[in-house]
């Protein structure tokens, strides 16, 4: 079967989709590549002038977003008024489609847009339906990476069409478990989700020897979501090692975490636990 050349994903918060963005821009996608979109409000659209092709002044709309605390995902955003929608922000490839003459109010906003990217119309209307009800809509031109780019998304929160809400990603799912042991937590679930079950084994091993949860959850989520990494994929975890070290300092930052020159060896084995577990299996006693 051919491979797409367009990916969607929907998120149901601007915090997930910025993440999703920040790592398809740190594996090679370019800015041209990405788009995204969400539904505005009359607060935002009527301090923006709108010209007679509906698209608004890009560098007004930015900066009020920014003020707003949204944060770098609306970099480049434009203000578009699209007839049916209301105001719609946007940025990137979406905005540059929904803000030419190609798209227009007969081609359907949204629904013109995604079926000019070339997604099938059926899809298209799941995805404009999703994205009236308040959601981002976040759009890669995979160019051969269809892959790549779904499973970043699919990492950072994102469903689709064919694995809706509530439905887990399959092509996240990492090989089946080995003998040693299975894992109650799938590396296809966020980490919001799985943290209260760790949070609950550290307090029964370590809980009691005077350290804190705050102290070594960064270790646990890093391994967590590296294991599920599409640069790791069928990678051991010894084998990976110093790629991980490298890039744990800049994680964390992103993150908030705290980190110095020691926090690797402090953190390394409840990284390596995490990751286990992610894969699907335990390392032998």
């Amino acid at each position: 079967m051919m491979e797409r050349s367009t990916v969607v994903g929907i998120f149901d918060n601007r915090d997930d989709a910025e993440r999703a963005i920040d790592e398809l821009h740190r594996i090679g996608f370019r800015d041209d590549q990405i788009g995204f979109a969400w539904r505005g409000d009359d607060r935002i659209h009527h301090t923006t002038d709108v010209d007679a092709g509906g698209r608004a002044g890009e560098g007004a709309v930015g900066g009020m977003l920014a003020g707003a605390g949204i944060g770098g995902l609306v970099a480049a955003a434009a203000s578009l008024l699209i007839p049916g929608f209301g105001p719609v922000i946007a940025g990137g490839i979406l905005a540059a489609v929904l803000g030419g003459a190609a798209v227009g109010a007969a081609a359907g906003g949204i629904l013109g847009a995604l079926v000019g990217m070339g997604v099938p119309e059926e899809e298209a209307h799941y995805y404009e339906t999703e994205f009236n009800e308040g959601r981002v809509l976040v759009t890669v031109k995979a160019d051969g990476r269809a892959t790549e780019a779904r499973d970043v998304l699919y990492r950072f929160g994102a469903y689709d069409v064919e694995h809706r809400r509530g439905v887990a990603p399959a092509a996240t799912v990492v090989a089946p478990a080995t003998t040693t042991g299975t894992s109650t937590y799938p590396n296809i679930r966020r980490w919001d989700e799985v943290s209260p079950q760790w949070h609950q084994r550290w307090q029964s091993s370590y809980g009691t020897g005077g350290g804190r949860w705050e102290d070594y959850e960064p270790g646990y989520r890093y391994g967590h979501e590296m294991a599920s990494d599409p640069r790791f994929r069928d990678r051991d975890f010894s084998d990976v090692e110093s790629d991980l070290r490298r890039d744990y300092g800049t994680w964390a930052q992103r993150y908030g975490y705290r980190y110095d020159d020691t926090e690797w060896d402090r953190m390394r084995p409840s990284m390596r636990d995490a990751w286990d577990e992610a894969r699907g299996f335990r390392r032998a006693a």
